[in-house]
Parts: C-alpha cells; structure tokens; sequence
C-alpha cells in the first residue's frame, strides 16, 4: 500500500492521504443541505475516522486495503468517509448471500464496479443446495452461525485467497466496515474498533465509523450526497442476507410486497423444502443444534449479530 501522510482537510481536520493518486470518490447524487445544527457533528466524526484509520496503519502496517459494502446505510458511510480521507482503497468487495434481495447486489455492483477492484464474495447456489439437502437453517443466533459460515465466512475467504492472498505469505488486509458501537447497548460495551480474524489473523477488521451515531451518519451521506441503495431506504436494512434465522415474518412479508420476484422464489422454495424436510423458513431447526460448530465471529452480519445482543 502506498505510504501514508497527514494532509489538511476544509474543516481543518488532518485526513490521510497516500503518496500516490489517492482513491477517486463515488459519483454523487445531489447532496441535501444539512442545518447548521446537524452539520456541527460531521466533522468531529470524520476526524475520528482519520485517527482509527492512522491508527490501524501505524498499528497493521496493511499490504492491502478492502472496502466492504453490504448496500446498507453504514458501509456507505464507511466506504465514503475512506475515500474522503484518501485511504488507498484496493479493492471494494460486496458478500452476495443469493438469498436476498437481488436488487441489492445490482446497486452495489453498478455504483461501484466502474471504480474498479471489485469483488463479490459469492455463495452462488449455496443456500439452496443446503436446504434442499438438510432444509432451512433455523431460527436464532445458532442458526445463524451455520447461515454464516455457508453465505458469507466461506464465500468470502475464498475470495480473498483468489484475488489478494494468491498463496503469498505476510498479507496484511485492513477489511474496512460500517458497525457503530450505539447500534445497541450491548455494543458500547463490547463492540472493537480493530480486532482480527481468529480464522485469519492476516485479516484485521476496522470499524471506521465506530463513534459515529445514526443521525450524523444520514447527515454526513446527505451532505456528501452518497448514492444510497433505495433496497435499504425501503426496507431500512441492506436487504442482502435473508436467510430467514434473524429476520421476522412480518419482514418477509414487507420484502415480498416490494420485491414479488423474490418473494415468489422464496416461496417456491419454501414450499419444496416442506415437501422434503417438513419445517419452513424462519421456523426453528426440529434437531437440537451444535453451536459449538457456528462461526462466533460474523463481521459482515453485524445487523443480525446486533439484534441477538
């Protein structure tokens, strides 16, 4: 990764930059004015992004950096506030799950392919062979690990051993991610600005928006005018899992209603998976579960990690 300098922001903030042409940023809609009044956060909360992206290289020392967009309102943030900072962005990379809402993945992939780097960690048809060969995965955050590790922890890692670690050793990756320590009370208290992969300990995971608060988040994309997915507007989540473990019927419903396509695929693999398994989405697994076996650590389903808190 390109050496990394301090250089001044508008603001009079320090913001890094790199040696060589730095990340270009996303091409805006038209920003919204922001008060004055909800203004005066936005640039506190960008300064914190700059020490926690310092600090993580001045402590990592990365070889590469990856932006991850889910489609939702704080990887936009996240993936924005790093390019308004310079960070050298190598690669963006977007976890296609193939179970949830499609037009997520296509607003993802038109609003940042053309940047270049990108990469989808795809489970292709994972979530179906698995519960036509077992059923549903359940309900709850032991389900919820199994869904993991099959649609986003496999897909993912062997997506980064294709495209960045390629059998090399000392591959340092900083993963930079959108989870905000007051989405609940249980993240105050728990939630790491760094922490790495026990899988993987060449990747780190930064939080980057991690002080940042829900209104100075919608006012910073506001401002900024970040494209911003009308899945997530709609649907207030990224819409890019729903493999049924931590999402209600009322949900799915919702989802079903504004996306039919999907709503009727669903269904008609619900309906499959009756026939062969007897239980259906979103109802709990008729075995006793081993979560022993589950993936404790789900960066990338901070939404659904969030809500079992």
């Amino acid at each position: 990764m390109g050496a990394l300098h301090d250089r001044q922001h508008s603001d009079g903030g320090l913001v890094m930059g790199t040696s060589a042409t730095p990340t270009g940023l996303l091409p805006s809609v038209e920003p919204v004015p922001v008060s004055p009044a909800d203004a005066a956060a936005i640039p506190s909360a960008v300064r914190s992004s700059a020490d926690i992206l310092r600090d993580a290289v001045d402590q990592f020392a990365p070889t590469h950096v990856v932006s991850m967009v889910s489609g939702g309102y704080d990887s936009a943030a996240s993936d924005q506030v790093a390019r308004e900072l310079g960070a050298n962005i190598d690669f963006v990379m977007h976890g296609n799950t193939r179970c949830g809402i499609p037009e997520t993945s296509d607003f993802v992939r038109a609003t940042y392919a053309p940047m270049g780097g990108y990469v989808e960690a795809d489970a292709g048809s994972a979530y179906e062979d698995y519960v036509l060969r077992k059923g549903f995965f359940g309900k709850g955050i032991g389900a919820h690990g199994f869904s993991y590790r099959v649609l986003k922890a496999t897909p993912f890692r062997k997506a980064i051993s294709r495209e960045i670690r390629q059998g090399k050793r000392g591959v340092r990756v900083l993963f930079l991610n959108g989870a905000r320590k007051d989405e609940s009370e249980n993240r105050q208290k728990h939630l790491q600005v760094y922490r790495r992969d026990p899988a993987c300990p060449g990747n780190i995971w930064v939080n980057l928006i991690h002080d940042w608060d829900q209104q100075t988040r919608d006012d910073y994309l506001r401002s900024r005018g970040t494209p911003i997915n009308p899945v997530a507007t709609q649907l207030c989540r990224s819409g890019e899992c729903m493999c049924g473990t931590m999402q209600t019927v009322q949900e799915r419903a919702e989802a079903a209603v504004l996306y039919p396509a999907w709503g009727a695929k669903l269904d008609a693999l619900e309906a499959e998976a009756r026939r062969l398994h007897g239980f259906g989405w979103g109802e709990p697994f008729p075995k006793p579960l081993d979560t022993r076996q589950s993936d404790l650590f789900q960066p990338m389903c901070k939404d659904c990690v969030r809500l079992a808190a």
